[in-house]
Formats: C-alpha cells, sequence, structure tokens
C-alpha cells in the first residue's frame, strides 16, 4: 500500500479587494474578449479559472497604476498577500509619433476612445507600427512584450496571482478602454493636445 503523504486542502482567504464584475458571457466588447483570451492563451494548465475565481472573490487588492506599471496585492491561501507587478512594453520614440499622429488625424477615432469605446482603426494602428496593444505577443526567444513578477513560491510564470489581477485589468478596460494606451505609454492628454 502506497505512503504518500497527503495535505489537507487549501482555500483562499477572503481580502475584501476588488470584485470583478465582468462576466465571460455578457462581454460584447471585441477588446474584453481579446484581452481574456490573451489571459487565457497565457496561463498553463487550470491557472486560468483559479485566477478568475481569485478575482470574482475580491483577493485582488491595492491595485495601482503608473503608466504602464501595475501593481498589486493578491491574497492566496497562505497569510499576508503576495505583491505582483506587471510592466508593458512602452511605445517610444518616432513609432510613437506616428501612433499619435495617425490617432489625432481622426477625430472620430479619439472621441469614441474618449466615450469609452475601443475602434479597430486603433488596434490596426499598433500593429502597423510593430506593437500589440493586447499582451502575450511573443517578441523572440523567450521574451514577451509584459513582464510579471510575484512574490509567490510558485514556479509558473505568469501564477494564478498575475493572472488574477489580468482578469481585474480587463474588467476595468471593459469600462475605459482607454487604459490599453495608457499601459503602453500613451496618456490621454497626448491625444488632444495640439
Amino acid at each position: 500500500m502506497s505512503r504518500k503523504k497527503t495535505y489537507p486542502p487549501r482555500f483562499p482567504r477572503f481580502a475584501g479587494g476588488i470584485k470583478l464584475q465582468l462576466k465571460d458571457s455578457g462581454v460584447r466588447s471585441w477588446w474584453v474578449r481579446k484581452w481574456l483570451d490573451r489571459i487565457v492563451a497565457l496561463s498553463a494548465g487550470t491557472r486560468a479559472g483559479k485566477a478568475r475565481q481569485y478575482a470574482l472573490r475580491g483577493q485582488v487588492a491595492k491595485l495601482e497604476m503608473a503608466g504602464s506599471h501595475v501593481t498589486a496585492q493578491v491574497v492566496g491561501a497562505r497569510p499576508g498577500a503576495y505583491r505582483v507587478e506587471l510592466g508593458f512594453r512602452q511605445v517610444t520614440g518616432k513609432v510613437r509619433a506616428r501612433i499619435l499622429a495617425g490617432l489625432r488625424k481622426e477625430p472620430i477615432t479619439v472621441a469614441r476612445l474618449l466615450a469609452g469605446e475601443l475602434p479597430m482603426e486603433v488596434e490596426e494602428l499598433f500593429r502597423k507600427e510593430g506593437f500589440d496593444l493586447f499582451p502575450g505577443t511573443k517578441l523572440g526567444e523567450g521574451q514577451y512584450d509584459m513582464t510579471c513578477s510575484c512574490t509567490c513560491p510558485d514556479w509558473a510564470n505568469p501564477c494564478k496571482h498575475v493572472l488574477a489581477l489580468l482578469y481585474i485589468l480587463g474588467g476595468e478596460i471593459a469600462v475605459r478602454p482607454l487604459i490599453l494606451l495608457e499601459l503602453r505609454g500613451l496618456k490621454e492628454e497626448e491625444l488632444y493636445a495640439e
């Protein structure tokens, strides 16, 4: 008979943090569906499902956004919270200038962005300049356009805590798609600066 050691099940502790208001079945925005598809593509095994549960239960707290850098505290099963950090590749130099010029050239596109809608032309403009608006694009050998770190002991990258934060960001992007541009280093004021 096997003497395999068994451990009692562990459950995440309640954090009282930000709860994901986004239901997969009710997602009508193309940009939110694409964001959620990327989260699932980034995860391995059941991590995306566990991360979604973390986001729905309010396990993500102290969310801070500073340009292309996002940090949060995510509560898991162990005492204390894990610090999660995300960094997105920024649009810089001449590419930045061309993207801004392309956006400003079409005032209706800027108006739609400010009204809480993401026209597909914006994604196409980024793609034409060699940037993806959404996370998870592979740049080369083992390099992605997004960096992530977590203080948890999980060996997987991204872990479920990182994915939970990405789910919460998806909920924010559903309401305010301009966040996608901010994560790439473009500020709202720059869209109508001239």
